[in-house]
Formats: C-alpha cells, structure tokens, sequence
C-alpha cells in the first residue's frame, strides 16, 4: 500500500507495528470463526465433509498460495496478511485460468495441476525470492474492523444458506426445481470442461458471446479435484470470490483515508444500505438498495468479475497516488485487467468512465495528463476492443439504448395493463426519483474532499466516475432480461467507498467530543423521516388511468417531496454551523436505516422464486449415464426444448441436460444466445423466452426423429449433424414407440430413454 497511507493509519492507531502475544491470539479469532461458520453451513446443507477439505486445499495450494507469493513479488504493496491473500487469490484465479486456457486447448487439462507446485518451487529455491514468504510490513487490521469484516462475511454464508442453498440441494428432489438460470450455468462449465474455445453446449455450433471465465475456473477446479459441477456451482466455487471482496473493499478504502473505519463502513453500504423506497406496494426491490444475497450464486459471473476487479483497483489505486514501489506493479494489473475482460464484460465500460471523468478533472486543472493515467486508460481501451471484438464476437447481448427502460419496467410491474397502454411521463418522473434516491444513498460520493491533485482524490475521483458510469447505465440502457441492473451492482462497492470517506472527511469537522451525539441525533432524524414518508405513501398501487395528472404526482413524486423537504429544512437551520456538511449527510443516511433492517431480514427470509419440478431425478440419472459412456465430442439430440410454465407456453430455456450431461446437444433451449435476444425488438414488453427457434428446417429434422422415425431422418441427424446420441423425455408427447427400430436403445429410467446412433 501507498507508504504514507500506512503511515496516516498507524498515527490514527487503526494499524501498529509489532503487536503484542495477546493481539496475535485475537487477530485470529475472526477468521477461524469465518471458517467455522462457512463449514458448517456446508455440512448443515448437506455438502460432504470429504470435498469441503479437498476444495479448501485447492484453493488454498492451488490459488491463494501461489497468487500470494507472485503478489507480494510483483506489486509490492506493505499490506496486512488478510490483503495479501485476499488479493493474492483474486491473482490466483487470474492465472488459473490463463494456464487452464492453455492446457484445455493442448487437450490436457490436468496439466493445470503442474502451475502451482512450479511457482512455489521456484519461491523456495530462489534466494532473493524467498522473503515473499512473509509479509513485508507488521501492520495488520485491527481487531475490531477484522471483527465487523469476519461477521458481514458469516452472514453472508448463513443468508447463502437459508436463500439459495435449502432450493438447489446436491441430490433430487432438492436439485429439481432449480432457478432458471442455475442449469444454464451448469451447461456451461461441463463446455468449458470439454472444448476449447467454447460454444453455446445447448445449440450446436452456435457462437458463445457471453463472459465465460468464471466456468473455466469451476472448469479447472473440477479437473484439478474431481468435485462435480454441481457441487462447485451450488455449494463451493462462489464462496472464496465473496470473501475476496468483503476483505478488498474495507482495503481498498484504508489505502485512500487511512482509517479501517471508512473501510467498514463502506463495506456495510455496499452489503445492506439502500435508498429510501417510496413504493413498497411494487412488490420489487427499488433498484440500487441492497444487493440479494442469493445473487451471488444465481450470477457466478458478477461475483467473479467483483472480486477480481476489488483486487485490480488496489495497484490501480497505488498508482494514482504517484507511490507505486516499482513498474512490476504494471503486471499483475494487467494479468487481473485480462482476467477482467472475460469475467464480467460490465467492468471495462466502468473502469473506461471513471478514467475519463478523472482525464477531464486533471485537464481541467493542469492542462496536463500524467504517463500512469493515460497507460491505464490505453490498456482499459485495448482489453475493452479485445473483450468486445474476440471473446464477444461484437455481440450486444441484447444490451442497447433505450431510455428510462428501468423506469418502464418498474411501472409495469405493479400497474395493471400497462404492458401494452401509454405510460406518459411516468418513466421520467420514476427515473428522477430513483437519480434522487441513489443521490441521498451515495451523497458523500459528492462532497468536498482535501487536498486536490492527491492520491485519495484521485482515486474517489475514479470511483465517482464509475459510479456515474453506473447510474447513467441503469438509466440509458434496456436488456430483455434486465442486465443494465449488473452496471450499478459492479459500481455499487466504488461509490460506497467514496460516500464512506465523504461522510468521514465532514466529521472532521465536528468536535470530537460531539461527534457521537451528532451522529445518534441526525441518525435518527433521518429514521423519523423514512417512517413519515412510510406512513403517508399510498398503501396500493394505481390504476392505468391514474398515470396522468394530478395522480401521478401523489403516487410518484408525493412520498419523496417529504425527505427532501425535510433535507432542505436541515440545512438552512444548519447552514451557519461547520459541520453542517456532516449533518446533512448523516441525516441522508438516517433514510436508508429501514433499507438496512429490512435486506437482513431479507437474507435470512428470501427464497429464490422457482416454477415447477423441472427436472425430475431419472433425468439426471439418464444425462450422467449418458456423460460416463460417451465420448467428449459426442453430440446428443433431444425432443425436450421448453420449459414447462404454469401457462402451458414454450419457455425457451431449457438447459439441464446439456448441463448434466456435459455434451453439446443439436437444439435444447436457445434462450441467452445471441439470435435470440438479438431478436428481441422490445426489450420492456417482449419476452425473451417466448422467442422461436430461428432455423425451423434445423428444428423439424431434430423433432422428426423423435416423433415419426425412419432410417433415413436418423441418418440425416447422423451424418449432417453429427449426432451420436438421442436422449427421449417421454413426458412431452408425441414421441414415436418404435425409435428402437432405428437407434439402440441403451438406457431407460422413467420416462426417460438413450439411444445410441449405431454408424
């Protein structure tokens, strides 16, 4: 870490050298009650023992220690033990999956397993390199921010416990009815556990325009330990990415005030704080409030791009302060940086808008820009044109402008018919509101901060403009399935770190000895007033006529006029005090005092929504006797293409058995592939899942082998296609009784069938 920044920690007794017996017996307590915690949770839902230990083994030979080492040597950062791991994981997976990428493609995965013990040899041997194996500095985290750190962590794995892991079991009935997304996710790492580059597993040949990198590291990690798929998705894999970022967050926040205070409480904004929310009768979340928790596994990537991206801005952030011990610095951001480009593609565009907002605020002072600042901002470009041209293949995603689209869908959740009738000016004034609630959320981003042209400006600088960058996403951009969502969810943990060390920076102000009663009394004021604007916001929601006029303002605009009156009331009562700043801003923090109580009952109430019994347990039996007795490149066809919904429609994504099987299936579902929602001409009202198949000759040969077999539609799938195997659900009527007569019949469980395509 920046040397000064360490000093200024030190001074402020929040880090000291040398500590004492006791404090070493105490520094480890928050930790091992972390790993209690997690292990059993683990075992409570009924993960084995056995694989617990032989994944925390590979994490911990496989990544932390290997990434640790090559961290210390290259960027060089005095940082306490916990950082250095922390980040020295986040470097672990980077290179994982560089070296997977290489072994995969040669056709030897389990070559992944020679890459550690390498770097460690090589530690052990080399003189001048064996000092990594201790940290550079006797600073650590204090005590009690350790304490707060290992808790938000523990209720972390307890909320994962009680939301998502009680739905998504490891044997059936509990892995039947999982979240649509789950079996795509598992589709994905048996692909990148077989093939190199990758491509869709559910439509054969079909490009893959998707951040896949995290699949590639579950990919390895199975390779490397033998832990199933299953297993690493719903129980394992996410869990070490979690701690990377509950850890790096408080760090990174320490490394730009000096104080382990403003990492805690950054850490606790980014976890449970949100806006004030005026429409509770929605029946949604306000976007922006607290993140789910069962986000963290529903979407592995947004956990794997967060984690890595904690650990980037770290040199980045030693960079900016013009302290950086050395160019191997540039290394692992740039290692991390590429790791990025494949992980979650929302972080480029972020990282690319906070540069420039820091560009325009240096040019605008010195008329110059430094050499670090314009490197960074070409090797964001560079990753960004490689992301977006070679691993995305130029795809959008369904991602495209369209304005207030987040506002739009938010109104047609809770009011009746307005799928298809006129919304007005409703989206504007909603999209207005929620800029007014992310504004009170994050207000400390916005204050004055000392020192200009320093390093902590610099990098509150770079993190507001990732924070805009957010914001203007959430605002401008439309997705069929709502992913402009994920550009304010990657920005989220940025703007808490700069509201934290605004609000911080404004106590300055206070004298000290009322510095507790004025945040007890502005808190409180603040709590009064969201349960004011609780009391007199309409109890349900409107009718479609009501969108106009006068009704408009009192369902809408009403339930906020309160706090910003109440706001605007403060400060001109306060305006001739100093610390007037200070008590502005924790008053706005008061309003998200009832965000917080209600995301903790949340993360131990939620349950993940799911539909139907989707897969029953012969599917899974027929799918992994079908994995365990074919060949890697062997292609599978299936009559099962549409979820079953409760209206009886086609959902078109249906992924559990190309998951479970690990083959590439002909046509399975084509939901998330770039055609379909490439398809999609209104992102607010059209369904992405109820898009068609866009090859009907495609779709007609496959289905004529299950429903009016002959020789020669088999042989068409046989020697066209490739197709080597047939799998027949039978509960999806009309399949043909004599498919015997063309194909072998090699396993049969339930109304489950495999047959094999004898050539």
């Amino acid at each position: 870490m920046d040397t000064a920044t360490l000093a200024a920690g030190a001074e402020h007794g929040e880090a000291a050298p040398g500590p004492r017996p006791r404090s070493r017996l105490l520094a480890v307590v928050p930790g091992t009650a972390a790993a209690a915690v997690t292990v059993g949770t683990l075992l409570a839902y009924g993960t084995p023992p056995a694989t617990i230990g032989l994944f925390a083994a590979y994490v911990a030979f496989g990544l932390t220690l290997p990434g640790t080492l090559l961290w210390r040597a290259l960027a060089r950062l005095p940082s306490p033990p916990a950082v250095d791991l922390a980040a020295g994981t986040a470097l672990g997976y980077a290179l994982e999956i560089l070296l997977y990428l290489v072994a995969r493609a040669v056709g030897h995965p389990g070559l992944i397993l020679l890459g550690p013990p390498a770097v460690i040899a090589v530690f052990l041997a080399h003189p001048r390199l064996r000092r990594h194996w201790r940290t550079a500095t006797e600073l650590r985290i204090p005590v009690r921010a350790a304490a707060a750190m290992a808790a938000v962590f523990c209720f972390l794995v307890v909320s994962s416990g009680l939301t998502f892991f009680g739905g998504h079991g490891l044997r059936w009935p509990e892995n039947g009815n999982p979240y649509v997304d789950m079996p795509f996710h598992l589709g994905l790492v048996g692909e990148l556990r077989n093939h190199l580059p990758p491509t869709t597993p559910h439509v054969l040949g079909e490009p893959l325009s998707y951040h896949w990198f995290v699949y590639a590291d579950m990919a390895a990690t199975s390779w490397a330990t033998g832990i199933e798929a299953q297993t690493l998705l719903y129980r394992l894999a996410v869990l070490p990415m979690i701690a990377i970022s509950v850890v790096l967050i408080p760090a990174v926040a320490f490394m730009i005030t000096g104080t382990w205070r403003a990492g805690v409480l950054g850490l606790l904004i980014t976890y449970f704080a949100g806006p004030l929310d005026p429409y509770p009768w929605t029946g949604t979340d306000f976007p922006g409030g607290p993140p789910n928790i069962s986000l963290a596994w529903l979407s592995p990537t947004q956990t794997f791009g967060a984690a890595l991206f904690a650990a980037f801005t770290l040199p980045v952030v030693a960079l900016l302060g013009r302290r950086a011990p050395g160019k191997s610095i540039f290394v692992p951001v740039v290692v991390l940086l590429a790791a990025l480009a494949g992980a979650k593609a929302t972080y480029l565009p972020l990282l690319a808008a906070g540069l420039c907002l820091l560009a325009a605020v240096e040019w605008t002072r010195s008329r110059r820009l430094d050499r670090t600042l314009v490197a960074l901002g070409l090797l964001t470009l560079v990753t960004l044109a490689f992301a977006q041209l070679v691993l995305f293949g130029g795809a959008s995603q369904g991602l495209r402008v369209s304005p207030f689209s987040t506002a739009v869908r938010f109104v047609m959740r809770f009011v009746p018919g307005s799928g298809t009738g006129d919304l007005g000016f409703a989206p504007v004034v909603l999209s207005l509101v929620f800029l007014l609630g992310w504004a009170a959320l994050w207000a400390g981003a916005f204050g004055r901060r000392a020192a200009p042209g320093s390093g902590p400006d610099r990098a509150l600088t770079l993190f507001l403009g990732i924070g805009l960058g957010g914001v203007a996403a959430m605002t401008v951009l439309g997705h069929p399935g709502m992913s402009q969502m994920y550009f304010l969810a990657a920005a989220r943990p940025y703007l808490s770190i700069a509201a934290a060390a605004g609000i911080l920076a404004a106590l300055a102000a206070v004298p000290r000895r009322s510095r507790v009663r004025v945040v007890c009394v502005c808190g409180a004021i603040g709590g009064a007033v969201a349960l004011l604007v609780a009391a007199v916001r309409p109890e349900s929601p409107p009718g479609l006529s009501a969108l106009g006029g006068p009704a408009l303002v009192t369902v809408f605009v009403l339930p906020v006029i309160v706090p910003c009156a109440v706001v605007g009331a403060a400060l001109c009562l306060l305006w001739r005090l100093r610390w007037r700043r200070a008590a502005v801003l924790l008053l706005l923090a008061g309003l998200s005092a009832p965000s917080v109580a209600q995301s903790v009952v949340a993360g131990l109430t939620y349950k993940v929504p799911v539909q139907a019994m989707e897969i029953p347990a012969e599917g899974v039996a027929a799918a992994r006797w079908l994995r365990d007795h074919s060949g890697a490149d062997d292609v599978v066809a299936t009559n099962a293409h549409c979820r079953f919904t409760v209206s009886g429609s086609c959902d078109n994504r249906h992924f559990w058995i190309s998951g479970y099987t690990e083959r590439r299936v002909l046509v399975e579902g084509w939901g998330y592939t770039a055609r379909t929602l490439a398809s999609v001409t209104d992102v607010d009202r059209e369904p992405m899942g109820a898009v068609p198949f866009w090859d009907a000759e495609l779709l007609a040969a496959n289905d004529a082998v299950f429903t009016a077999p002959t020789a020669r539609a088999v042989d068409l799938l046989a020697r066209r296609y490739g197709v080597r195997w047939l799998m027949v659900d039978r509960r999806r009527p009309p399949t043909a009784p004599d498919l015997g007569e063309f194909a072998r019949l090699r396993y049969v469980e339930g109304p489950f069938a495999v047959y094999s395509i004898v050539s």
